[in-house]
């Protein structure tokens, strides 16, 4: 038996027959990246890499405390990195991210039963986008937010445009995808608060544990799970 089977056969009868019927039919999955599509968080592993995660940290619990919108911890997270085009692809390729596992076989279980798959995140598609490539996710399926370069590859800001650069752009991300491409049933798949306010538009919420276990997040998750094998295994079943 394989390490995670006995953790599916628990979980499979935990997944009440609504949420089994949508993952089944749905039109469109959308995944977190952070912590769920990916076992670390992308900005604190940016401030790792430049030598400035204490301060970073030191800023996080202060936005935590509910006085900062998500735009302006962005913002000030940001202005303490100072990325610059050197540095993101000196991570890419020297301290390459990790995919949770089962990630990359639940992506293809949903393509093969005509379910497009999009990524939704309040991180940075220029670090995103190349391990979404590892699992055939097109640019155009990523939503995240964009850091804007000068012509050196200096930090110049960030795109205010993009639907996660502030509070509830998940929500109208799907909701997006939704009115432009007509999907019908959507889920969307995620570690945090952030991912369960995207429901509505999405149907059903996926909380997702595998990484980062909030309490919180499993209270108000359609279904949780630790391991995206369960989920796989109602796929395969189809």
């Amino acid at each position: 038996m394989a390490p995670h089977d006995k953790t599916i056969s628990v979980a499979k009868k935990a997944i009440p027959s609504n949420v089994r019927h949508i993952l089944l039919n749905c039109d469109c999955a959308c995944f977190d990246v952070d912590s769920t599509m990916l076992t670390c968080e992308g900005i604190d592993e940016m401030a790792r890499f430049a030598g400035k995660y204490e301060e970073v940290k030191a800023l996080t619990r202060k936005a935590m405390g509910g006085n900062m919108s998500f735009r302006q911890c962005l913002k000030e997270r940001l202005d303490i990195i100072q990325p610059s085009t050197h540095m993101i692809n000196d991570m890419i390729e020297n301290k390459p991210p990790t995919m949770s596992p089962g990630f990359r076989e639940l992506v293809a279980a949903f393509r093969s039963q005509g379910t497009a798959v999009y990524l939704v995140s309040g991180g940075f598609d220029c670090l995103i986008v190349p391990e979404a490539a590892k699992v055939d996710i097109p640019p155009n399926n990523v939503i995240a937010n964009r850091i804007i370069f000068d012509e050196q590859g200096r930090y110049l800001g960030f795109d205010k445009t993009k639907f996660t650069s502030e509070n509830g752009g998940k929500a109208r991300a799907l909701q997006y995808l939704k009115d432009t491409f007509s999907f019908g049933r959507m889920v969307m798949f995620g570690d945090g608060m952030t991912d369960a306010e995207a429901r509505p538009p999405a149907d059903i919420f996926i909380g997702f544990g595998g990484n980062v276990k909030r309490e919180v997040v499993k209270e108000v998750s359609d279904y949780y799970t630790t391991s995206f094998y369960s989920i796989l295994e109602v796929l395969q079943q189809n």
